[in-house]
Formats: C-alpha cells, sequence, structure tokens
C-alpha cells in the first residue's frame, strides 16, 4: 500500500493557562489518503478543531505539542519552520474550509477581491506565490478563480466575482469558500463543520458536492462533524474523537452499522432516526485541566468497570482497519 497523504500519530497538545495546564489532544491517531474523505466525530469540547488548527501550524498562543508526528506527504510538518509553513503549506498544500460561511467574509469587498487576494498568497497553481502581480497574472488568477467556481456549480461564475457576500445566499456561500480552498489546487482540504449554518436541503447537496470535488480532484478530505448522518453521506473512514482522545476509528459504514466503543454508540443512538425515541448521553464531556484517570469516557459510560477507571486502553485492532480503545472491544 502507498504511504497515506496525511499521518498523525500519537499527537498530544496541551494548553498552558492561568488555571493549569490543559491537555486538549491526548494521543489522537489518523490517517488519510489522496482522494479519500475522512469523518472526525465528537461533541462540542472532544479537540476535532484543534486538531485541524495542528495540522494548519496554527494553534493558539500558549498552545504546544507535546509529542507525536504529524506527517503529510512524507513530510513532518512539525519540524518546519513557520515562514516554511506559510509559503508551502498552508492555503497551497492544504486547503481550510470553515464552518461560517456568513463571517468567512468581509462584507465591504467584492468576493472576487478576497478571493483574489487568496490566490495572491497561495499562487496560482504550479508557480510560487507573488505579492505583486502583472495584469496578465491577474487575468490569469481571476481565469484559475472562475474554473474553481464552476466546479462548485456557483451559478453565473464569470459575474460572482464582481458581487458582494450580502448578494449569495448561506449554501452559495459555502460553494465559494471550497471554491477559495480548490483554487489552488491542494492535495488536502480540511473542512470544519461547513454544513453547520445552513439548512438540511443545502447541506445535501455541499455534501454531495464535496465528495464529488474529492474523487474528481484527488485530493484527500478531512471533514470534521458531530453529525454522523452527514459523515455517512459523506464519508469513507471516520474517527469518533472523545475528551481529546481518539477511541474508534474505521469504515464509516462498519463503524455505524456496529460501533464497538460505548461513545461511538452513545452517539449513534443520539441520532434521530424516526423509529428511536430521541435520547442523550448524560453528564458533559470531560474538562482537560482536570480529565478522569482511565478511559475519559468512563464516568459516563454504562459499561464503565474498574477497569476502566485505572488506566487508558489503548487503541488496539478488533477487525480489519478498526481501531478500538474500549476494554470492553472484542476481536472478530
Amino acid at each position: 500500500m502507498s504511504a497515506p497523504l496525511l499521518e498523525i500519530r500519537d499527537l498530544r497538545v496541551s494548553v498552558r493557562g492561568d488555571e493549569g495546564e490543559a491537555r486538549i489532544l491526548d494521543f489522537v491517531n489518523l490517517t488519510v489518503a489522496r482522494g479519500e474523505a475522512v469523518g472526525v466525530v465528537g461533541e462540542s469540547g472532544c479537540g476535532k478543531s484543534t486538531l485541524l488548527k495542528a495540522v494548519l501550524g496554527l494553534l493558539p498562543r500558549g498552545a504546544e505539542v507535546e509529542t507525536g508526528v504529524i506527517r503529510f506527504d512524507g513530510e513532518d510538518l512539525l519540524q518546519l519552520r513557520p515562514e516554511d509553513f506559510a509559503r508551502r503549506i498552508r492555503g497551497r498544500a492544504v486547503g481550510f474550509v470553515p464552518q461560517d460561511p456568513f463571517q468567512s467574509f468581509n462584507p465591504v469587498f467584492t468576493v472576487g477581491r478576497q478571493m483574489l487576494e487568496i490566490l495572491r498568497w497561495t499562487g496560482l497553481p504550479g508557480e510560487p506565490p507573488r505579492t505583486i502581480w502583472t495584469s496578465r497574472e491577474r487575468e490569469r488568477a481571476r481565469a484559475a478563480l472562475i474554473e474553481a467556481l464552476r466546479a462548485v456549480q456557483l451559478p453565473d461564475p464569470e459575474g460572482a466575482l464582481d458581487r458582494y457576500p450580502h448578494q449569495f445566499s448561506g449554501g452559495q456561500r459555502q460553494r465559494i469558500l471550497i471554491a477559495g480552498a480548490l483554487a489552488a489546487r491542494p492535495q488536502l482540504i480540511l473542512a470544519d463543520e461547513p454544513t453547520t449554518a445552513l439548512d438540511v436541503t443545502t447541506q445535501m447537496q455541499i455534501l454531495s458536492l464535496l465528495r464529488r470535488l474529492a474523487r474528481d480532484f484527488d485530493v484527500g478530505l478531512v471533514f470534521v462533524s458531530h453529525d454522523f448522518g452527514a459523515v455517512a453521506q459523506l464519508c469513507d473512514r471516520v474517527a469518533v474523537m472523545y475528551g481529546g482522545q481518539t477511541v474508534e476509528t474505521g469504515p464509516a459504514d462498519a463503524v455505524i452499522a456496529d460501533p464497538r466503543h460505548p461513545y461511538a454508540a452513545a452517539l449513534l443512538a443520539c441520532h434521530p432516526d424516526g423509529e428511536r425515541p430521541l435520547v442523550g448521553i448524560p453528564g458533559l464531556v470531560s474538562s482537560a485541566l482536570a480529565p478522569p484517570p482511565g478511559c475519559r469516557f468512563n464516568p459516563r459510560c454504562v459499561l464503565a468497570v474498574e477497569a476502566c477507571r485505572n488506566e487508558r486502553p489503548p487503541l488496539r485492532t478488533v477487525a480489519p482497519g478498526r481501531l478500538v480503545a474500549c476494554v470492553h472491544a472484542e476481536a472478530s
């Protein structure tokens, strides 16, 4: 098998503050192949967005990587200097789609001006960034943006560049954000809950669009969500996170059909299907400042036993391509 496009292994990220040290990520593991869509699922506060920031080299001040590896296309990103990260990786090789299409644009500038600024810093596909463009380069950049807008099926892509953000619907703005992430032809796209602010019909359109673009452009896709329904529609594999830890990974259809970790099963039970009464998970996500000993899910888990409170269970293989961190998970 070829090496994965993105490999995250045993990643630990901590933040030091006035109240002490909080370990936001604790031995997170994730791999993404070219052309593969991988969902990262978990409640708010489980470390999903921090994981994306670590890959982008945008951890907040006070946060640092304690241990682990983030390898992209064979290169350890944690060994890069900040200027190399900005010049070669962020936006150029790794694109990012934020979750809020309503707050991601400056309302006083046209969409075209803001998207041209993206290409100014990332560079045209196959070319280095330039702070000053000739008129010819500007024409080529505009043509590249029109091509990207056409790829995301935005109506009138030529005229769209001269319009302002308020002239587009939420779904159209999200398409424009995806086009901006694709404009420099990255190898990997990180999408941080890109459908959260959209209605259900538009969500389905955006998910279908992301799936098609990942295959057509042969890019890897990391899709952060708290919705297993969206993951089922879009992703090939899924990684379930809880309390900053990876607790289960595997093919999306297998995990959804037969979750092996109690937290994955509890998340799926929360998803309305019209056949069962809606349920919730009692309690709250454990604090990163004072996590419980052992498995971090044990205070909320109905299957918790003494072993769950004594030591953190490691990720172990329970079936081909499936890893689970639970003392109750049995190999099949």
